[in-house]
């Protein structure tokens, strides 16, 4: 059966809304897990105390699901059909619509209920799907899959679709036939290394996220430190600085997932006057809620001079 078995899971992935689909042989990630640990050794996670745990997970998935044999990657498009004016509190693009964790998990969901349909309920495969919800290298799993390489930024990129794509991954004990790497394209560009405002990136493929403005604006629980304010301007709620300038988004296409539309109204809310109650009620599936009510309402009137 698995003769065309790749190929027919490949096309309905594309039919259900995904960008591009990989296969990767599960395996020990060690390489990454030497990267990990000097990364946290560095201080480079700064408050993402989370870094620091399941190590021995990240290092080998199958010790999170003992019967994988194949790593299904799936990339989705979120590349923007209308952008938020710059004149506005910026919110990066991943978070105009609804969060993708939902979304891509509802899709991913559908692709493996559509591969177990396949066979006999006795010997169907077992699955386990997650989008940046697991404690697994996903980049570096589509990486292997052949979805694209792992910039200097630290970012994805495919050569189709450029960098605006989130990733998702379904780990199953099926045994498919693994796509091969592509090589790395970033050559001597240094376009994202040079647009991030902080110096954050500080070196090939290493951020270091107590400068990072999307750190800084989401996860960190304080306020920007005093030193990123005056370059950090108009940004809310994450950056899309290294993604914006990275040349292999001459290549990217507008998004044709509904859910990633802008949520209505986002553009017009005025943070400044915005109650908990609206918040809640606008903003209810929106990866925003992720930072909180009080920190984007300080943030913007920060932004805007009216504290």
């Amino acid at each position: 059966m698995n003769g065309g078995l790749e190929q027919i899971i490949k096309e309905e992935a594309l039919r259900i809304g995904f960008e591009a689909c990989g296969f990767a042989r599960v395996e020990s990630a060690s390489s990454m897990s030497g990267f990990l640990d000097s990364w946290l050794e560095r201080g480079f996670a700064g408050g993402l105390r989370y870094m620091y745990n399941n190590r021995d997970l990240r290092n080998d998935p199958r010790m999170l699901m003992p019967s994988a044999r194949t790593m299904i990657m799936v990339l989705m498009n979120y590349y923007p059909s209308v952008w938020q004016p710059a004149d506005q509190p910026q919110i990066a693009a991943y978070a105009y619509g609804s969060d993708y964790h939902f979304v891509m998990k509802k899709r991913l969901v559908r692709l493996l209920e559509y591969i177990k349909a396949m066979f006999d309920s006795e010997c169907a495969p077992e699955f386990l799907p997650f989008c940046d919800s697991a404690p697994v290298f996903e980049r570096y799993w589509a990486e292997r899959a052949g979805l694209g390489w792992i910039g200097k930024s630290g970012m994805l990129v495919n050569p189709e679709s450029g960098t605006y794509t989130f990733i998702g991954t379904l780990m199953t004990s099926l045994e498919l036939q693994p796509d091969s790497p592509i090589a790395n394209r970033c050559g001597r560009c240094r376009a994202c290394i040079e647009a991030c405002p902080t110096g954050a990136i500080v070196g090939d493929r290493l951020l270091d996220a107590r400068r990072c403005l999307s750190y800084l604006t989401i996860e960190n629980r304080g306020d920007i430190p005093s030193e990123f304010k005056s370059v950090a301007g108009n940004t809310l709620f994450g950056c899309d600085r290294c993604l914006r300038v990275c040349p292999w988004n001459r290549f990217a296409h507008e998004h044709n997932i509904q859910e990633f539309n802008p949520i209505d109204g986002l553009f017009e809310i005025d943070w400044t006057t915005l109650s908990r109650g609206d918040f809640n009620r606008k903003l209810k599936n929106s990866a925003m809620q992720r930072a909180g009510y009080r920190k984007l309402t300080n943030r913007a009137k920060e932004i805007l001079g009216c504290i």
